[in-house]
């Protein structure tokens, strides 16, 4: 009888405890996230992307930021996740990055936030005042070969694309042991806008064009959806101690793009590449030679990976033990 009535004591507790775990989930939506977002950075700086996604019963919800004044971008990040699939757990993050472009032209208004809602098992995405949902998020954005039809004499530095899963901005920093290590060089990271992709079509996202305006500068053309585009230059004697020259430009017409692509965006990749994912591809010329390589880095399995679409090549991966940090500076 003693032990009946324990083992019922003990289920009541765990019963209580359920309860207890149950109505405490910190139930949010995105209206009430954003005014937890200081209020100074509402008033001051125009929302430029919301994203929602919720994958397995844990939630993120995201908000870009840009400051016209003070030429910065700002992104707020709230995860919802469960301990042990019980106990629910809300975590912050903030990126805060100067930019040199203006994102102005990005500004969506606050008010869309309420059309938000906490699907399961879904994505949102709020961009320049609408929002697309899973599938039609990967299908807004531009393609390569939307980007270069027609350029087929364009000489190019480089020739990229940037994916990711999330809204980000700056360099990742990874941590091997107790060394850190920048993922990025002077062409992405500081101050370029990445926005959330499924990663499902590897050859559509964020296509950025590098061309050589003299034999120091290059002038950066980013293209986003909806037809967006910006652009700015920078000397690349700055960084590096090199002139650009004709063993570093390219045309497209050099290259078998058709194959490059088809090839890019085939299933095997696409079962490689994690979904919590940052993906660079980038086609580029050194010592006169052509290459295209694909490099990702996965957030979840903490793996960097580079792959040569062309000439072909082998996966070259190395893991890290964590991310230290969004590096902007």
């Amino acid at each position: 009888m003693k032990k009946l009535t324990a083992v019922s004591g003990l289920l009541s507790i765990l019963l209580l405890l359920f309860a207890y775990a149950y109505s405490n989930q910190p139930y949010e939506t995105m209206s009430s996230l954003y005014q937890k977002i200081p209020e100074q950075v509402r008033e001051n700086s125009q929302l430029i992307a919301a994203y929602y996604s919720s994958q397995n019963g844990d939630r993120e919800y995201q908000f870009a930021f840009y400051d016209p004044k003070e030429r910065t971008l700002s992104i707020y990040t709230f995860k919802i996740s469960k301990i042990l699939k019980i106990w629910p757990r809300m975590t912050e993050d903030k990126i805060f990055c100067k930019t040199p472009f203006n994102y102005s032209v990005l500004a969506t208004s606050p008010e869309k936030l309420k059309d938000f809602e906490n699907c399961n098992n879904c994505r949102l995405f709020l961009y320049r005042d609408r929002i697309y949902k899973n599938e039609e998020i990967e299908n807004i954005y531009p393609s390569i070969e939307e980007m270069i039809r027609g350029k087929e004499n364009t000489t190019y530095v480089k020739l990229s694309l940037l994916k990711d899963s999330e809204i980000t901005t700056g360099t990742i920093i990874e941590v091997h042991g107790d060394m850190m290590f920048p993922t990025d060089d002077i062409y992405y990271g500081k101050g370029l806008l990445y926005l959330p992709s499924p990663i499902v079509n590897l050859t559509r996202g964020v296509v950025v064009e590098f061309l050589p305006v003299d034999n120091e500068t290059i002038k950066r053309v980013i293209h986003y959806p909806d037809n967006v585009t910006l652009s700015d230059e920078f000397k690349i004697t700055k960084y590096h101690r090199v002139n650009i020259t004709p063993n570093m430009t390219w045309t497209p017409k050099e290259i078998p793009l058709k194959q490059i692509l088809q090839k890019l965006n085939s299933l095997q990749h696409q079962k490689t590449i994690g979904k919590n994912t940052r993906v660079r591809f980038h086609i580029f010329k050194d010592s006169g030679e052509v290459y295209a390589w694909i490099r990702w880095i996965d957030k979840d399995k903490k793996i960097h990976a580079e792959l040569r679409i062309y000439p072909p090549g082998s996966i070259d991966k190395r893991r890290f033990d964590y991310i230290y940090e969004y590096y902007c500076n």
